[in-house]
């Protein structure tokens, strides 16, 4: 399951759900003193694609009727359930009309709670499920993350090759997100100077998705690129809460959003593994990579990342080093779906600034195509019909995209 996402300020609540669910279930509450409008609330409650989300009784009436009723028309897959100190039957009536599932007290007896709650559940993840399967010709919504705690194993080769393959199939549809903050270098290897950065974009007066775009670059093969900015300490300005909706927005507008992330776990990686829908693991057949990524993966676990789809990547698979892909796939439990050869022709492509999926005319290139076949299926793939076109989450009077393209870090 997606899980459940908590809508409250009421830390003791999302206390109460993960002793009643907490074992099976992955909980998140979500909760900022620095939202500006209940649209990036909604944003942010559904960031993670829950599959129930819980409006606490701590939201004014007025905010929870919007938000309620931004989540039935933006994301259809999620049950929202609201919690009420007192039983007003007005107030419940219009929640129900606006799309809410269901109006619960909360109930201090947790069993009580718990009974009343449990046949919702059930009905969200019959729902989520049932939004997750696209219609003929549709696109499935992807936020693949690319993770790997220890440097040095190519992530970024991968990030960038997957994002130009899939580009490639859909363009203008496929946005490559850098999230190294301090020393992301997406933009290098696809030989792009870019005038805007991350850091524009979260200092924007609106998180709205279109006007989001005019701070992306383009590449040659139709992706659209956000570089971190230059100026190390200017991305230590960029907040967590910004950059979080900064992301919910952008996943909003693309089909296919492909994060990079710096080593280890920091806070951008956090707020890219909450949106993500598959998390893709970058190692190389060493033993300090493969035990890097066993404790990431415990770590994502714990803290609650479970419902992702992981997927594994093994990037110099024919070095010989003594251990194979097989001692990499038995120690992670994970299937090496995709096994990169190492190869003088990545670190030349790198320099100049050509993406080997387009350099490349032979295995390489197919080992990189691979990868974005396996999220892009030939049968979804389908460039003259874009799920956006049937899609408008834009507020009344918000500054439309003009153009895309440079960097101008304020």
């Amino acid at each position: 399951m997606s899980g459940i996402t908590i809508l409250s300020s009421n830390r003791s609540l999302e206390a109460t759900f993960v002793s009643m669910y907490g074992k099976d279930l992955a909980i998140r509450r979500v909760w900022s003193n620095q939202w500006r409008d209940p649209g990036e609330m909604t944003l942010d409650a559904c960031a993670a694609d829950p599959e129930l989300l819980i409006i606490g009784s701590d939201l004014s009436a007025d905010m929870a009727r919007f938000v309620v009723w931004e989540v039935d028309r933006r994301f259809r897959g999620v049950t929202t359930v609201v919690l009420v100190h007192d039983v007003d039957i007005d107030h419940t009536m219009d929640l129900l009309r606006l799309g809410a599932r269901d109006v619960q007290l909360e109930d201090p007896s947790l069993d009580r709670f718990k009974a009343n709650l449990d046949p919702v559940i059930q009905l969200a993840r019959d729902r989520h499920t049932q939004s997750k399967e696209p219609e003929s010709g549709e696109l499935r919504r992807r936020v693949i993350t690319t993770l790997s705690p220890k440097g040095g194993t190519g992530k970024t080769t991968v990030s960038t090759n997957l994002a130009v393959g899939l580009a490639r199939r859909m363009p203008n549809q496929v946005l490559l997100l850098d999230l190294d903050l301090q020393f992301g270098d997406c933009s290098t290897a696809l030989g792009l100077r870019p005038e805007h950065s991350l850091l524009n974009a979260v200092k924007s007066t609106s998180f709205d998705r279109t006007a989001l775009k005019v701070f992306l670059a383009q590449h040659e093969s139709g992706l659209l690129v956000l570089a971190p900015p230059d100026d190390l300490v200017a991305a230590d300005n960029i907040s967590p809460d910004d950059l979080k909706q900064t992301i919910s927005a952008l996943a909003e507008e693309f089909p296919f959003v492909i994060i990079d992330t710096a080593a280890g776990i920091d806070s951008a990686a956090i707020a890219a593994m909450e949106i993500a829908t598959d998390f893709l693991f970058v190692s190389t057949t060493d033993i300090p990579s493969i035990r890097a990524i066993q404790r990431q993966m415990t770590a994502l676990d714990t803290i609650g990342f479970a419902s992702q789809h992981r997927s594994l990547v093994i990037n110099r698979a024919n070095a010989r080093v003594g251990l194979s892909a097989a001692d990499v796939e038995n120690s992670l439990g994970l299937e090496a779906k995709f096994q990169i050869p190492s190869n003088r022709l990545i670190p030349v492509s790198t320099n100049e600034g050509v993406p080997a999926v387009m350099k490349d005319k032979g295995n390489l290139s197919r080992k990189f195509d691979e990868i974005a076949r396996h999220f892009a299926p030939p049968s979804e793939q389908s460039p003259g019909r874009s799920l956006l076109r049937n899609l408008n989450f834009s507020r009344p009077g918000s500054r439309a995209a003009r153009n895309v393209g440079g960097r101008q870090d304020a």
